[in-house]
């Protein structure tokens, strides 16, 4: 039972909440933190060659370059869709031929964060938009599935949530084993 909630904003971006609660009344209230930030939105896209789009971009988090799929933070304004669209196309150039197809909305770490991802699939066009210009830093790049399940097992992609979104494209059925 929740006694008592506090949340301090350290910036735009993130808030720390304090929440005291009682568990058990023998050993009285506990104090528990978790972080608030904005929620994710990433896109398990694929072309009509079969390729899948990803980025490599430096994480200052973990002072180093990673790759996963196109993504990023959902604004308060924007749905989870609208921002899958707006980020792959940032990210990628690349725009879905159809509606995106929603996959199950997960918390990445249910023990520290408030936060949820939110991912869809999409068949998109295999050139970038004419438009499209590239963001520095940050590089797309094309692979197989074969591919990406290699980097997958090699550690060379290895952002977890993200491979979990792969799992629930397989498990649906958007992609073949």
């Amino acid at each position: 039972m929740l006694i008592h909630k506090k949340i301090t904003e350290l910036s735009k971006w993130l808030s720390v909440t304090e929440r005291t609660v009682l568990l058990d009344a023998l050993k009285g209230p506990e104090i528990y933190h978790s972080l608030s930030l904005y929620d994710y939105v990433s896109v398990v896209a694929v072309d009509e060659n079969g390729l899948i789009p990803l980025v490599r971009q430096y994480r200052p988090a973990l002072d180093r370059f990673t790759i996963e799929f196109p993504g990023g933070l959902l604004d308060t304004s924007e749905t989870p869709e609208y921002c899958a669209r707006r980020e792959l196309f940032e990210e990628t150039g690349l725009t879905p031929k159809a509606t995106m197809k929603s996959l199950p909305c997960l918390y990445p770490d249910t023990g520290r964060l408030e936060n949820r991802l939110w991912g869809f699939f999409a068949e998109v066009k295999g050139q970038a938009e004419p438009s499209w210009c590239a963001e520095d830093g940050l590089k797309p790049i094309f692979v197989t599935q074969d591919q990406l399940q290699k980097m997958i097992l090699d550690g060379e992609f290895n952002h977890a949530s993200h491979i979990a979104l792969f799992g629930l494209a397989l498990l649906i059925g958007y992609l073949k084993l």
